[in-house]
């Protein structure tokens, strides 16, 4: 506990106490936006524990949420089998597949590796709408609302507030403890270099493997948190190419192949897509023309995201605050 701490106290800090502005919030529709972006802080934050330490773009990440969302959502509906349940199936499945498509496309590099995931997402979401007799395709399929803890549903939106609070918890302590580890030393020089990380030992299809499959199997757990929040899926709601490049997007944001990177992202980018949503609903793609501005001024004036900017906002804040003699540690 103390070396996840250690790591960066202030940005533990905001993201520990962010879980006191839905509480402090009366209105639903701002606690919606909070969960929102709670959700996508961890989603992004899954893919980020592969493709921001290797440096290899999944534009198809979005193929395991939708296998996380109909895996727990098919299990309640026909079996009655309760969605934290059904969640775990949903990663396993997520697991097996990520390990089937990794091993035949981790091998490829740069814009093919990329092509090959969108290839397979789309082949899922196809696959999805045409299984009418098991997706009802796409016309969806509702979640009847039966209030209980079980059932991952709730009349409140405080605790699905708690819930995705934790759920992006979780995806930034396992980002810090790889980041950390053998494995995440040797994905980061994967990325830096292949071959000289190769020549130095490293196995890079197992390490890359591996982390693929991390990340596959945290995104389907947030594809049943999604599934059962808004109670109804439908295939391009939740396997289409959108969800893939809002994951990238704010990974980069933030700043990918750092932990708190995606969480910076969606803190700031989230509120403001659906905010920009609800302030110009009349005028169709208004709100979508004012959120690409903004990336594209995050991507053209500080490439390397915002959360390098932050870090050395708080080392600023920390020398003129400090003692004369005194030594802090990093933010």
């Amino acid at each position: 506990m103390k070396k996840l701490w250690n790591y960066s106290p202030a940005l533990w800090v905001i993201a520990i106490c962010s879980i006191l502005v839905p509480l402090l919030i009366n209105s639903r529709y701002y606690q919606d936006i909070i969960v929102m972006t709670f959700l996508w802080a961890g989603l992004a934050g899954s893919w980020n524990l592969y493709s921001g330490y290797s440096g290899r773009i999944s534009a198809g990440h979005a193929a395991f949420l939708g296998i996380g969302a109909y895996t727990s959502t098919l299990l309640y509906l026909n079996l009655g089998v309760s969605p934290w349940i059904g969640m775990f199936a949903g990663g396993l499945l997520s697991g097996i597949a990520a390990l089937v498509i990794g091993g035949a496309t981790l091998r490829l590099k740069g814009t093919f590796f990329t092509l090959s995931t969108i290839a397979f997402n789309r082949i899922l979401e196809v696959a999805a709408i045409t299984a009418t007799g098991l997706t009802a395709g796409s016309l969806g399929l509702f979640l009847p609302h039966d209030p209980g803890f079980v059932n991952m549903i709730f009349d409140s939106r405080i605790p699905w507030a708690i819930i995705t609070w934790a759920y992006m918890l979780l995806v930034i302590a396992v980002s810090v403890s790889i980041e950390r580890s053998k494995l995440g030393y040797c994905l980061i020089a994967l990325g830096e270099n292949q071959e000289a990380a190769e020549n130095l030992g490293v196995d890079s299809t197992r390490t890359m493997l591996a982390a693929f499959v991390m990340s596959a199997v945290f995104t389907s757990f947030g594809g049943t948190l999604l599934a059962s929040y808004i109670a109804f899926i439908e295939p391009v709601s939740v396997m289409g190419i959108l969800n893939s490049v809002q994951f990238i997007l704010l990974s980069i944001a933030g700043g990918m192949g750092a932990a708190f990177g995606p969480m910076v992202g969606s803190f700031i980018l989230t509120p403001v897509s659906l905010l920009l949503r609800g302030g110009f609903a009349g005028i169709s793609g208004l709100h979508g023309f004012v959120l690409g501005m903004i990336l594209v001024l995050i991507l053209l004036f500080r490439p390397d995201g915002i959360l390098p900017q932050i870090r050395l906002l708080f080392a600023w804040v920390k020398s003129k605050t400090k003692r004369p003699g005194e030594k802090g540690e990093k933010a």
